[in-house]
């Protein structure tokens, strides 16, 4: 899976079922790959929980995880955090991809413990679940933080409340995909690496 990380620019332009060219929420055969291998098991429609602001769980496509790992150029110093992960896919992949520890942050406990299963299964020791809401989690070791638009409104604008206070005590790097990106990019606190597109990941960095 490795060489794909370095290929990611290229592949993100190759439309797979449903996607356009440059981008796009469509799933292709990295996804089918990586589930064969990882086994993810989605909870029942009755097993999950949202409060009105947080937006149904749909996992980032492969090849957008492999081009976060491209542009972050993540390595054994670093930390990634996911805030609501889900079924943890991104730190997951981070964790058997680099040396980055990773860290998924779910409210709803039948996502965070099949994330765990899997962590389990594949030994991946560096890679950690929290049933926690990313308003209140601890996020102090955290270097990278990934927002995949699991919510919006007034939970969006608490979390990244919390990342500036995070980022107010050393440089962070924010990534984002999907509607949250247009949001976050407003954050004058923060600088993006490039023009921010909601159907490609997004780098931001804190300012000094």
């Amino acid at each position: 899976m490795l060489r794909w990380i370095d290929a990611s620019p290229e592949m993100e332009e190759v439309p797979g079922p449903g996607n356009k060219p440059g981008g796009g929420m469509g799933y292709d055969y990295l996804d089918e790959l990586v589930s064969g291998v990882f086994q993810f098991e989605e909870p029942g429609a009755e097993d999950v929980r949202r409060e009105a602001e947080m937006v149904f769980y749909q996992p980032t496509p492969v090849r957008h995880i492999f081009n976060l790992m491209g542009l972050t150029a993540l390595d054994e110093t670093d930390v990634l955090v996911d805030l609501g992960s889900g079924l943890g896919h991104v730190p997951l992949l981070v964790s058997a991809c680099t040396g980055a520890g990773g860290i998924g942050i779910e409210l709803e406990a039948s996502y965070a413990q099949r994330a765990r299963e899997c962590a389990q299964r594949l030994n991946l020791n560096k890679v950690t679940f929290l049933e926690e809401d990313a308003r209140v989690a601890d996020l102090s070791i955290g270097t990278v933080f990934y927002l995949y638009t699991p919510f919006v409104g007034s939970i969006l604008s608490d979390v990244l409340k919390r990342l500036r206070r995070e980022a107010a005590t050393r440089r962070i790097r924010v990534c984002t995909y999907g509607p949250c990106t247009s949001v976050v990019a407003e954050e004058r606190w923060l600088e993006a690496a490039a023009a921010p597109e909601t159907d490609r990941i997004a780098l931001f960095c804190s300012r000094d």
